[in-house]
């Protein structure tokens, strides 16, 4: 798809379809009625019968009759101006793109939305939240789709008229990682093994990145112990990535959860349970995509990416319930439930990279938690750690590009609930059912010494049932904006 900028008025520029967007109540603006004029009155008739108001997600379809050289004008409600923000131009600009698709039967348009004012935000920040709404609006996951493939209309080209070229170039780079996310997600697991994670992290080698994929035999080397434990029952083999961008300024890892698919392993899943966890390694995902957007980007910070991978399987040779495991940190784990395996996996990520890299901050990313998707829902995702300074820049970030975090609590007695009478930690709260998320979020800050670290439950928010403006039914690529935006303030 092409995302480009016309220096054009709506009124002179010629495409199949324009969106114009219009705020509650919906009135005719200075540049609409140049227009309307042109059109003998039909956007004021519209308006004046109340049949288009300006209500959120509201539309109409106007056609010009060739009066102007673009052939519609697609009026799209966005609510009320005191609520309008970065994130609502976002939504909109991903709701306008499946319209024009979808029932407009349109595959190359112009917008307007970015043209709109909205407090505290400028041209150049409505032309990237634009530019990232239109792209991930107009994603589509058709690889496996094959019956009516061809009659599948796909959006080409969208151009924003009088939007900032270098905010639009640099909105696309960040969609484009978010559906890198996407796309890893929605793979079949059968397709995406460890190994094939680990091929696309190697992939941004052509990127100037520095990357390391470390093999079981490379693994064992490592003394990846607690990777090991949970890869067993699985008959393919586990990997350990890490990549390294160099862009200068402040060292900072972010460590991912790569589960490529979740069985429960000899705690097994129910099917329901099971069916959508290919996606368990969306945490991984997000940190190729964003050390890809960080090499894309240019970004002044030296950045380690992170992430353990392997199958989490009921095999011959599986991890038990009861079993202990001395992880790569040298402290131990007892094995409440194997279910519980992301943060077992992490636990050796954590304390390598924190040992081997002495990164200034930590952020780990993970499917971690049912319980959190309880708590929080789709809506955001959960975070907590050792350092309030660097979550409340992650809260900065989260709500400055609508992917919003929610800190949780992080009490002692939260960190009492993991400790085990046989081995330095369980990997499951003492009292199940009882705060899920937080308890593993406190088992994974025994694998941290000092390193100011944040950890960020994405569970909810990685994985999508519904298809409603810039979203779309499968992974989301949640964390990319969010990352990509911190990394930049670091």
């Amino acid at each position: 798809m092409d995302v480009r900028v016309a220096d054009a008025k709506i009124y002179s520029f010629e495409s199949e379809l324009i969106v114009v967007g219009l705020f509650v109540p919906a009135q005719i603006t200075s540049e609409l009625k140049a227009i309307d004029e042109k059109l003998h009155g039909a956007i004021a008739h519209v308006l004046k019968r109340k049949e288009f108001e300006g209500e959120y997600g509201q539309n109409r379809l106007i056609s010009t009759l060739d009066k102007i050289p673009a052939k519609n004008i697609l009026l799209l409600g966005l609510g009320k101006k005191e609520d309008a923000s970065l994130e609502m131009l976002r939504k909109a600009a991903g709701a306008s793109a499946k319209i024009v698709r979808d029932y407009c039967g349109v595959t190359d348009y112009a917008t307007a939305l970015h043209q709109l004012e909205v407090p505290g935000t400028t041209l150049e920040s409505r032309s990237q939240a634009v530019a990232e709404g239109s792209w991930l609006g107009a994603y589509q996951y058709l690889k496996y789709r094959t019956v009516e493939r061809q009659k599948i209309k796909s959006i080409t080209k969208v151009t924003l008229l009088g939007g900032v070229e270098s905010a639009v170039h640099k909105g696309v780079i960040i969609a484009e990682c978010a559906c890198l996310v996407r796309d890893l997600a929605n793979e079949p697991a059968s397709n995406r093994h460890p190994k094939e994670l680990a091929d696309v992290a190697k992939e941004q080698e052509k990127l100037g990145v520095k990357v390391a994929v470390h093999d079981k035999k490379s693994i064992e080397q490592l003394g990846l112990t607690a990777l090991l434990a949970v890869s067993r029952g699985s008959v393919h083999e586990p990997r350990f990535v890490i990549m390294e961008y160099n862009g200068g300024g402040k060292k900072v890892a972010i460590v991912g959860k790569g589960i490529t698919f979740d069985s429960g392993g000899l705690d097994i899943k129910t099917d329901e349970g099971m069916l959508t966890m290919k996606h368990d390694m969306c945490g991984a995902a997000t940190v190729i995509a964003t050390v890809r957007a960080a090499a894309l980007l240019k970004l002044k910070v030296n950045l380690i990416g992170v992430f353990a991978s392997t199958e989490n399987m009921p095999g011959m040779d599986a991890y038990k319930p009861g079993d202990i495991i001395r992880t790569y940190s040298g402290k131990t784990i007892e094995v409440a439930n194997t279910d519980a395996e992301g943060r077992v996996v992490l636990s050796d990520a954590l304390a390598y990279t924190e040992k081997n890299f002495k990164p200034e901050m930590m952020v780990d990313l993970a499917t971690l938690t049912g319980a959190c998707v309880v708590a929080l829902g789709g809506v955001c995702a959960g975070v907590m750690g050792t350092n309030q300074d660097l979550i409340s820049k992650l809260l900065e970030s989260g709500t400055a590009t609508g992917e919003r975090l929610w800190q949780l609590p992080f009490f002692r007695e939260y960190h009492e609930q993991i400790k085990s009478e046989f081995a330095d930690v369980r990997n499951l709260g003492i009292i199940r059912r009882e705060a899920g998320a937080i308890t593993a979020g406190a088992f994974l800050a025994a694998f941290v010494e000092k390193t100011p670290w944040a950890h960020l439950d994405i569970a909810g928010t990685s994985w999508s049932e519904c298809d409603i403006d810039y979203t779309k039914k499968g992974g989301t690529g949640f964390g990319v904006r969010l990352l990509v935006h911190f990394l930049e303030r670091a």
